[in-house]
């Protein structure tokens, strides 16, 4: 008796976690006020290219800690968002949205001055960080190979690039 009262909390505590991680990446879009409502914050939103997307830096904490702030300030994920690795930044997207492509970054910033990229830097997978202040840096969902992803970088230019994927960047999802 006992092991099936063992295997009814487990059970029990297991659906509860799936359906709280569910609902943790479920968001409501309210498209007439341009806003994104999810659990962490309310995103503001914009149409680029006939497509929507987050006009802020995504700032989801990832439960498995591959997110990061900023110089390890927290204050800092709140003021211009989470940094996170590719694999994470991959489905880290609420649901319904998605990590946008090469292409559709070049679509936006040839399209769009209210992209309000932030300069935040990156986080290096040896814990550095490097470029706040001096770039804004983006994973797209293009993997280049086994080892490196497509990111885009903004300082002066916007820049393609092939980087190691424990780099933890910038996150901006479009709606699917």
């Amino acid at each position: 008796m006992k092991k099936f009262q063992k295997a009814i909390a487990i059970t029990t505590f297991a659906a509860l976690s799936f359906t709280a991680c569910q609902h943790a990446n479920s968001c409501k879009y309210d498209e007439q006020n341009h806003k994104l409502s999810c659990t962490e914050k309310a995103y503001k939103t914009i149409e680029i290219g006939g497509k929507i997307w987050m006009a802020e830096n995504l700032v989801r904490h990832d439960i498995t800690g591959n997110s990061f702030c900023y110089g390890d300030v927290p204050s800092n994920c709140e003021k211009n968002g989470s940094l996170y690795p590719f694999e994470t930044a991959k489905k880290i997207c609420p649901e319904g949205w998605t990590l946008p492509t090469q292409a559709d970054f070049e679509k936006a910033n040839a399209e769009s001055a209210e992209f309000n990229a932030k300069k935040v830097g990156f986080r290096y997978y040896d814990g550095k960080y490097a470029d706040e202040n001096v770039s804004a840096s983006f994973w797209t969902k293009d993997a280049f190979d086994d080892a490196r992803a497509t990111m885009v970088r903004l300082d002066t230019n916007v820049k393609f690039e092939h980087f190691n994927k424990s780099i933890a960047a910038s996150v901006r999802c479009v709606k699917e």
